[in-house]
């Protein structure tokens, strides 16, 4: 019983990373100046103060009214990730390899934390140390969390969609720090290397929640 519940509240931690999604939204409708998908990092949405801001190679005016609404979902959605991963550990028998995906992707929950409590505006070092955790050590994660879940022989629709977009984020992420942005820009190469893991977190936590409940409807 303990363990089904726990399975629970990991999931519903997981599928609550749908508010950084509705976050994102709703920061943006406070803008008066454009904000672009293509050309403004998520980030932006956090700046504290307004004023020109260095976006790749271009100074970009960034002014965020809503930005502690912002910074607050950063800081949920690492808290969402951490208590996931420890809660849904036993979803699984023990092996080294699911231990280690899960390991990997809650280093991204602190991650995600250094970017809500450190604007990019106020403490440009650790802000990006905070996303190269997600982006890195997250993506990294999704793909070992699904080698073990094929290895387990458990939801192996669930696995292969954690490998394929883990690995995406990961190739993403290397262009984005390359910067080469296939026509995406700047902030929709960043989005292609931030966005694997909470939507696969969101998958994953819907998916649990009826095999936590003693379902069988997890692929």
């Amino acid at each position: 019983m303990r363990t089904t519940r726990g399975l629970g509240l990991g999931a519903l931690a997981w599928a609550s990373s749908i508010q950084f999604f509705v976050a994102q939204a709703v920061v943006q409708s406070a803008w008066t100046t454009p904000y672009s998908l293509s050309r403004n990092y998520i980030s932006d949405l956090g700046n504290t103060s307004c004023g020109l801001s260095e976006v790749g190679t271009s100074l970009v005016y960034v002014c965020s009214p809503w930005h502690a609404a912002m910074n607050v979902s950063f800081v949920v959605f690492g808290i969402g990730i951490l208590l996931g991963c420890v809660l849904v550990r036993d979803a699984l028998p023990a092996s080294r390899l699911w231990l280690t995906g899960l390991a990997l992707v809650a280093v991204a929950g602190p991650g995600a934390i250094l970017v809500g409590v450190f604007p990019e505006d106020l403490n440009l070092p650790y802000h990006k140390l905070g996303a190269g955790m997600q982006f890195i050590s997250g993506n990294a994660g999704l793909v070992v969390v699904g080698i073990a879940m094929w290895r387990a022989r458990r939801w192996p629709s669930l696995a292969t969609a954690a490998i394929v977009a883990g690995a995406e984020g990961l190739v993403a992420t290397g262009l984005f720090v390359a910067e080469q942005y296939l026509g995406l820009g700047i902030g929709g190469m960043e989005r292609a290397a931030a966005y694997p893991l909470p939507i696969w977190l969101i998958a994953a936590g819907i998916c649990f929640m009826p095999f936590a409940r003693g379902g069988n409807r997890c692929a």
